[in-house]
């Protein structure tokens, strides 16, 4: 039986109604659910599965007993090295999970280090997750670095440099990016559940668009780029936008992630306008042997 790591952003104390029929839906599906014990989205998460009666829950907890175990499941009790109270001690409950679970079920406030170390770590175990954006009330599938780069682009600069600060972030994309993996195939598909969709081919794909669509794994690329461009260039979003020779509101939409409002033309172009060259290669797909 499949297991799903559910946690999110301390900062998030009540679940988006999105966010509580996911969890239905997981326990509906009787899938193993692992979570943590820290106040605000966990303990949010902790009620979402009583209320909907869910019994294989397991609370991860870094320590000799939980902050919050509202319906007392097992609890995973994981040993840390690392001085009583301090980040490090408490991210070893959440390295864990990572590692015993099969997929991710992330609600992230676009700044938590801690949900988006999360993210990158199952990544880092090959295993997907689905985030959903609480500022944007919408769910991003993260399954390789193309995707989460898109997810950073609904964080403020604040919050990447806290970011940095924190967890070093550029050094965990940077490690990811050096670590060439795909997460395709039956071994790492999301159960339903967890993404949404239902079994209509065409709600899938409209689900698990953005890590599922090369056109959109492209555009986010792109658009990823010209993201880093600006920040390198210490251009404010009127000056980006003559540059690119676009308005001010497009910038807008580029910094905060709105792939769906791009063409790839459009944002070649862009590239083009500052002086970027983009290159494209094209190779066969290789097929496994029978």
């Amino acid at each position: 039986m499949k297991t799903v790591f559910i946690a999110g952003s301390i900062s998030i104390r009540r679940l988006h109604e999105k966010v509580q029929e996911r969890i239905n839906n997981i326990i509906l599906q009787n899938l193993n659910v692992v979570v943590g014990d820290a106040d605000g989205a966990d303990a949010s998460i902790q009620e979402c599965l009583l209320a909907n009666h869910a019994s294989k829950v397991t609370v991860y907890c870094t320590g000799e007993s939980p902050r919050n175990n509202i319906a007392d499941w097992p609890v995973h009790h994981v040993k840390s090295k690392a001085r009583v109270g301090t980040r490090a001690f408490f991210t070893a409950k959440d390295l864990e999970m990572a590692k015993n679970s099969d997929f991710g079920l992330m609600i992230w406030d676009c700044k938590s280090t801690g949900t988006l170390s999360n993210v990158i770590e199952l990544l880092k175990e090959k295993k997907k997750s689905v985030v959903f954006v609480n500022k944007n009330k919408d769910f991003v599938t993260i399954s390789d670095k193309s995707s989460l780069d898109h997810l950073l682009h609904f964080m403020s600069e604040h919050a990447r440099s806290k970011a940095e600060e924190k967890i070093s972030l550029s050094a965990k994309m940077s490690a990811l990016s050096q670590d060439s993996f795909l997460l395709d195939g039956p071994a790492n598909d999301v159960p339903e559940s967890v993404i949404g969709a239902s079994a209509n081919p065409v709600a899938i794909e409209a689900v698990t668009g953005m890590a599922e669509n090369e056109s959109v794994k492209l555009r986010s690329m792109l658009m990823s780029a010209l993201a880093d461009y600006i920040v390198r260039s210490h251009l404010s979003q009127l000056q980006a936008a003559k540059v690119f020779g676009v308005t001010q509101p497009r910038i807008s939409d580029l910094t905060r992630g709105k792939v769906d409002v791009f063409g790839l033309d459009t944002l070649v172009n862009m590239a083009s306008m500052a002086g970027l060259r983009v290159e494209m290669q094209v190779r066969e797909q290789v097929s496994n042997p029978s």
